[in-house]
Order: C-alpha cells, then structure tokens, then sequence
C-alpha cells in the first residue's frame, strides 16, 4: 500500500468522509435555556440579598448593566432581529422596512459623527441607563420576598430565551377581519 499523497496534500488511498448530521445539537437547546434561566435567576437572587442588605442602588446600577449590556449583545449577535416571517399585510412590511431604513441612517450618522455629537449620544445611552437603574431601584424594593423577585426574573429569562414566544402570543389574541 503505498502512502505517497496527491498534490492537495492528502493521500489518495483514504477516502474522504463527511459526516452531515443535523442533530448534532440535539440536546444543548435544553441545556442553554436552562443556563439561561440558572443565571437570570443568580442575578435576581444577588441583587435581591444586597437590596436586603441596605446595598439597593449597588445591586440596581450591576443589574442595569447587566441588562443594557446583554440587549446589546443580544442585538450584535442577532437574537433580537425584526421578523423575517413575510407578513400579508402591506403595512406592517412597509413598516418593517422603514424601521430598517431608519437603523441604517441611524447607524450611518453615527459612523459620521463628530466627536461632540458622539459625546451628546454617550450622554443619552448615560441617561436611558440611569432611568433603567432607576425602575430596576424601584423593582428591586418592592420585591417582598425571593420568590417575587425570582419570578420576575424568571419572566426575564423567557424573554431572553424565547423572543418570538410573546409576539406570538400577542399575535395570537388579534382579531383576523374578513375570515370565515
């Protein structure tokens, strides 16, 4: 048998195998939204014990930015995206595209911007922060007990995890007109 190889490299003996296997991942959905869920719930459980522990605007300002990180990353990397389902309403496609158009000249006068105006959108994202801190303040001293407040995490988490499930379900409870 010899061994002397092709001019790819590789010797000419040894098929080449590929192996397509499309459930490859079968089982690590379930494990990701369960990471998912195991770690929304870590944070609510921290930043409810320091609420507790009289470190209410620590816990509020780490799980504002927690969150404002992760809707960033989040839109980044894709999970959170319009719709690609093709509607038969031609208003909601032409809105669609508007809100498209609208990100791309957002994002245009953005990669044009002067240093001062990137200090004005800076001092925004700051301000919308501050607000979100504020409302998670706000949550996190009504939270009476760990069960409320891990519920509302576990609210959050399913937002995370399943994104399309409440559009769904608002989707869902329209009236169709015109159907019989």
């Amino acid at each position: 048998m010899s061994t002397a190889t092709g001019a790819s490299g590789r010797n000419p003996e040894i098929p080449d195998i590929h192996i397509h296997n499309n459930n490859f991942d079968a089982g690590a959905h379930v494990w990701r939204v369960l990471a998912t869920f195991l770690a929304i719930g870590a944070l609510v459980s921290l930043a409810w014990g320091l609420a507790q522990f009289g470190m209410l605007e620590l816990a509020a300002t780490g799980t504002a930015a927690v969150l404002s990180m992760l809707i960033q990353l989040m839109m980044r990397n894709g999970f959170i995206v319009l719709p690609h389902r093709q509607s038969d309403d031609a208003r909601i496609e032409e809105g669609k595209s508007a809100l498209k158009a609208i990100a791309g000249m957002v994002q245009a006068w953005i990669d044009r911007s002067s240093l001062l105006r990137l200090v004005l959108i800076a001092t925004g994202y700051g301000i919308v922060f501050v607000l979100l801190r504020t409302l998670i303040q706000f949550a996190l001293g009504m939270f009476g007990n760990i069960w409320v407040a891990l519920a509302a995490g576990g609210l959050v988490a399913s937002v995370i995890c399943f994104p399309t499930l409440f559009a769904g379900i608002i989707r869902s409870m329209k009236t169709k007109k015109g159907t019989k």
